[in-house]
């Protein structure tokens, strides 16, 4: 088990590839959607990197996928999506993972 998480939990795999348009909106809605996810039943925690190209991964991790169903209905999650596919991002895929086995090392000294 990780930090108190459950034994079985879900990661929601983001990648995408970002377009130029408007970086620093997209820097504040980026924020705010991370802001809103950690207040979400469920959420557990997240993960990001951004490579200088614009490719990008995120990974949420949740509880079930109740939590992931009510995060992706969010109402401000919704609008985000939308100026998403027509501002933020050229491509993207997401993978919902089902973790059933973890392993770490040097995480203890962090």
């Amino acid at each position: 088990m990780n930090n108190g998480w459950p034994e079985e939990y879900y990661a929601v795999i983001f990648t995408s590839q970002r377009t130029d348009a408007e970086m620093e909106l997209y820097g504040l809605t980026s924020e705010r959607m991370i802001e809103l996810a950690q207040q979400q039943p469920g959420f557990l925690g997240l993960e990001a990197v951004r490579e200088e190209n614009g490719l990008g991964i995120t990974v949420s991790y949740w509880r079930d996928r109740d939590a992931i169903a009510a995060w992706r209905d969010h109402a401000e999650h919704k609008v985000a999506q939308k100026i998403g596919r027509q501002e933020f991002y050229s491509w993207f895929q997401l993978r919902i993972a089902k973790v059933i086995d973890e392993r770490s090392f040097g995480l203890e000294d962090l």
